[in-house]
């Protein structure tokens, strides 16, 4: 038996920002992990250009010289992928991005500029931080266990304890100066690493940066963590929910996140998908509150379900 511990915080009033939100923090004891892991690949095709994080607009897709899809296409995938969404859960906030590295092409947008709270999708920007204070050296075994743990378990516990050790609020800060992120925020209040806020167009670039900037052996701790995510999560928490079960089969690394604030329900799913982690792809909600976790994950997969056919088929 799980025991969580709840906790109220504050966040200051903004634009879309909650005044109060509610959410599950650190758990105590272990989760089961005996499903088995699908291993990240030993290498990463080279790199594409991506778009500078900002530069694509909320609602026109990317378009270059090598496109696969046509904007009728790619605003259709959008839409089917978003409805898929809607349709199981209606008045569902939603962001999508869809990015082909190997074209360097947007194949599908939505919201794409617009800030959710990344919840436990933030603990990616802790892992990248880490080891880029670190120089970017290969960590340590137990840095790296640590890192592994926090990515593949969503472990609140290894995410606490960088988040403190490595300044809070200036991770998103220096994360956001490296990357160029322009609507990636830290948490309003220092302590609440959950309510960072970012974007589908900025996830894309962090996904971006992980596979093509940051050196092989720093690199490759992040990955295997994102790879081997676990169900449940260390709180508990089922984590095989949109690209684990929208897109079964093909190679992914992931990062998942879910909470509850006073007005909504939270629900990301991100990752790297594809042979050779070809696809970027990012589903980020706000479900209406009272809706429950086991609707909102089918919701989640439904929309990614929905990206299959373009990213199994591509040439």
């Amino acid at each position: 038996m799980r025991g969580m511990k709840w906790r109220v915080v504050l966040a200051g009033v903004g634009a879309g920002v909650a005044t109060a939100v509610v959410v599950t923090s650190l758990t105590i004891g272990e989760a089961d992990t005996g499903s088995v892991p699908v291993a990240a690949p030993s290498t990463l095709p080279p790199p594409s250009t991506l778009p500078p994080s900002g530069t694509a607009s909320s609602s026109t897709p990317v378009s270059t010289t090598h496109s696969t899809l046509t904007a009728d296409e790619r605003t259709r995938l959008a839409t089917t992928a978003t409805g898929a969404v809607t349709h199981e859960v209606s008045g569902t906030t939603v962001g999508l991005a869809l990015y082909d590295t190997a074209t360097g092409e947007l194949l599908a947008s939505a919201n794409g500029d617009r800030q959710f709270y990344a919840a436990s999708v933030v603990k990616l920007l802790m892992a990248i931080d880490v080891l880029h204070t670190g120089g970017w050296h290969a960590p340590s075994e137990g840095q790296r266990e640590r890192i592994v743990e926090m990515l593949s378990l969503s472990h609140d516990g290894d995410a606490e304890s960088l988040w403190n050790s490595g300044g809070r609020g200036s991770i998103i800060t220096r994360m956001a100066d490296l990357m160029n992120l322009q609507n990636t925020h830290p948490p309003r209040i220092s302590d609440q690493w959950e309510m960072t806020r970012t974007t589908p167009n900025d996830l894309v670039a962090i996904y971006r940066y992980l596979a093509t900037e940051v050196p092989p052996e720093a690199r490759q701790p992040i990955l295997d963590g994102l790879a081997a995510i676990r169900t449940p999560a260390a709180d508990g928490f089922p984590q095989y929910f949109g690209i684990p079960d929208g897109l079964p089969g093909l190679p992914r690394a992931v990062k998942q996140g879910w909470m509850e604030i006073n007005r909504a329900v939270v629900l990301n799913t991100t990752g790297l998908v594809g042979q050779d982690y070809r696809y970027v792809a990012v589903l980020l909600t706000e479900l209406p509150l009272g809706t429950s976790f086991g609707r909102g994950r089918a919701a989640l997969t439904a929309g990614i379900s929905a990206l299959r056919p373009t990213v199994s088929e591509l040439p």
